[in-house]
């Protein structure tokens, strides 16, 4: 090729980078990048590297989609290690995509150097795509790192699915968790989401008769979900003389459950009736003797109605 018709070239893969700016023609550049093939990375790189992060993602994610089909994983690599925590709210949350999309084209190398890459990224700052792509890996290494990403909104479901990846080491993490033997804490106020996010998984992992003891206090736990995530595993694993504590637990927890928790604690309660209807029995009386009328409103009441049938009708007749 003449120096002339590089230039064109060169004239014509510039142009290309630029138009990934724009909205309609911005994904057939992309398209006309990667067609072009290694001619273009070095425009990619210096469009991703050099580029300052803005509040649009969709063009970086472009970038970074075109040199991971072009196999670029030494740039994609170079982009993470570079990374500053952008201080504009808008900037670092349109970056959080550009990370997920390059952490999703890295998962096509399965090297050491990629993981530790992603894991490193992962401590920097948490996206789903990392989580996802550290799940992909199933390394025990990644574990803590998943554990801390359930307090996560943004990224709880892909942590668990990662999680479930490697549920022995999981379980035995999620286990000295409970035990209060790995930090962060499962305890703190600001834990919550992490709190139910373990109960939930151990629910799934299984746990042994004797890991019941120290899943036992979860039954004191303000929060619906904790609670009914332990009572589903008490009811399984518990010795008998534990289920009446835990229908007790279901019970405290029922005036504030949404529909989905009623339901729950519908079932359980359902499989353990005689328990249960000796129970309801005994709060109904408690409440007629404060004066308070059944108010189908209520949770509660609804759960009460549902244990004991035609009882509570029969009742205030």
């Amino acid at each position: 090729m003449t120096d002339s018709a590089q230039e064109l070239s060169g004239q014509r893969i510039a142009g290309l980078v630029e138009a990934l700016d724009l909205i309609v023609d911005g994904d057939r550049a992309t398209e006309a990048l990667i067609a072009i093939g290694q001619g273009s990375v070095p425009f990619l790189e210096q469009y991703l590297l050099d580029g300052r992060p803005r509040s649009l993602p969709l063009p970086r994610c472009r970038a970074v989609r075109a040199l991971g089909e072009l196999g670029a994983w030494s740039i994609l690599i170079a982009y993470f290690r570079q990374y500053r925590r952008p201080e504009d709210a808008a900037v670092l949350f349109a970056e959080d995509s550009v990370r997920s999309v390059a952490a999703q084209q890295l998962m096509r190398w399965k090297s050491d150097e990629v993981y530790r890459t992603l894991l490193d990224a992962s401590r920097q700052r948490v996206t789903s795509g990392l989580i996802l792509a550290l799940g992909e890996f199933r390394r025990p290494e990644s574990v803590p790192s998943l554990f801390a990403a359930l307090e996560d909104d943004l990224c709880r479901e892909e942590a668990k699915e990662a999680l479930r990846k490697v549920p022995d080491v999981a379980r035995q993490y999620a286990i000295l968790s409970v035990r209060g033997a790995v930090t962060p804490g499962l305890y703190e106020l600001s834990a919550l989401s992490r709190r139910r996010a373990t109960l939930q998984l151990l629910r799934e992992f299984g746990v042994t008769p004797e890991e019941w003891h120290d899943l036992r206090e979860f039954l004191h736990d303000p929060d619906a979900d904790v609670v009914i995530a332990a009572a589903q595993i008490g009811f399984q694993m518990a010795p008998i003389q534990d289920h009446r504590d835990i229908a007790k637990a279901l019970f405290r927890v029922s005036p504030h459950l949404n529909w989905a928790q009623e339901d729950d604690v519908g079932r359980l309660l359902d499989d353990h009736r005689d328990i249960a209807r000796e129970l309801a029995r005994g709060l109904v009386r408690e409440r007629q003797i404060r004066g308070e009328h059944p108010n189908w409103l209520s949770p509660v009441w609804r759960i009460l109605k549902h244990i004991l049938k035609g009882e509570l009708e029969d009742t205030h007749s």
